[in-house]
């Protein structure tokens, strides 16, 4: 893998050019401090215990800090989750050695907070003070507006590479914490070795581990090229559709939401046109 450049870090000048200068043209762009007033910007985790600790939660649990961990024995070990209160939760990500603190991850996948389906409109109630505190950004399309979710971890995390097979952009809020992010277009497909269904059902993830790749099995990884940048607590970034990411979470408390919302207009990529393929051959997203 080589690193390309940067990805772009501008201070956002109206909803108008981020659409057409950005989304239009499904290019990532981090718009630093745009969501710098945010009540979340001054969350910690006792003020998260105290307003969420008693709201029962599942959350991801890895043998490692890589989440999921496409290196364990067997699929229920790379998608083991746990469940306890928020408090709990909290508690694990904040206490012992950081190895331990990496092993555990709270996502939407577990929990969302907001989706809308065919005009219809989920909160969940329970982790509605997330969204009043990080209130869906002007940025994103209000009747496009697909999902919302929390991120939670404490320091270490690494997601690793995949894409969203929501077939969204996303707008991801940094609250609390720092993350290093790895970008790949949908155009590197070729070189960054998803899973086939017949090796693992996520499909939309990489079988390399970006951390220490392994050339004998993925020898195409090395002609990957990837934008990277760092995230701070009140910048946004844009990860256009299909975008390939991986996060390494490098703050004490990590916490983020996910503003997904749906292109205006067809899509058709290397990914678009691998998940047609999929879908064509029964394939379903795990």
């Amino acid at each position: 893998m080589r690193i390309s450049g940067e990805i772009p870090r501008v201070e956002l000048a109206s909803v108008a050019e981020f659409r057409e200068r950005y989304v239009r043209r499904h290019e990532p762009v981090i718009l630093a401090g745009a969501a710098r007033d945010y009540p979340a910007l001054r969350w910690t985790r006792e003020t998260l215990a105290s307003e969420l600790g008693s709201v029962p939660v599942r959350y991801k649990r890895s043998r490692s800090h890589r989440h999921p961990d496409f290196a364990a024995a067997s699929l229920g070990e790379m998608f083991a989750t746990s469940a306890g209160t928020f408090a709990e939760f909290l508690e694990l990500i904040a206490r012992g050695a950081p190895a331990e603190r990496a092993r555990y991850l709270f996502t939407g996948d577990e929990q969302f907070v907001l989706r809308r389906r065919d005009g219809k409109t989920e909160l969940d109630e329970a982790l509605a003070p997330l969204l009043r505190d990080a209130p869906i950004p002007s940025l994103v399309p209000a009747d496009a507006l697909y999902t919302v979710w929390g991120w939670f971890s404490g320091p270490g995390v690494r997601t690793s590479l995949h894409y969203d097979n929501n077939g969204c952009h996303n707008l991801n809020a940094q609250l609390l914490g720092r993350k290093h992010c790895l970008l790949f277009a949908p155009s590197e497909l070729e070189h960054v070795h998803l899973f086939d269904p017949s090796e693992n059902p996520a499909t939309n993830c990489s079988a390399v581990d970006v951390e220490a790749p392994d050339p004998t099995r993925h020898p195409e990884f090395e002609h990957a090229s990837a934008l990277e940048g760092e995230l701070a607590p009140g910048d946004l970034l844009f990860i256009p559709v299909h975008f390939l990411h991986s996060f390494r979470h490098l703050g004490e408390l990590n916490a983020n939401l996910n503003y997904w919302w749906k292109p205006d207009h067809a899509v058709d990529d290397p990914i678009a046109r691998r998940e047609r393929t999929l879908a064509e051959r029964g394939a379903k997203p795990y």
